[in-house]
């Protein structure tokens, strides 16, 4: 169980930076409101384990 929250977490950490980065590239935008943050939240979701698992990078505990 440690061995997987020693995997988990940095990239849960990771995830966020990804989402409040990409938040604030909205608000220097000018793009404000709920529907873009869900959508970089989704991007995020999705696409950075997405990508980890395409370049061979993901943790162990994401494995199926």
């Amino acid at each position: 169980m440690t061995s997987t929250w020693r995997q988990l977490l940095p990239q849960f950490l990771i995830m966020l930076l990804l989402y409040f980065a990409g938040v604030l590239v909205l608000e220097a935008a000018g793009i404000g409101g709920f529907v873009p943050r869900i959508a970089i939240a989704l991007v995020v979701a999705f696409g950075y384990p997405a990508a980890l698992r395409r370049l061979d990078r993901a943790p162990p505990a994401w494995e199926r």
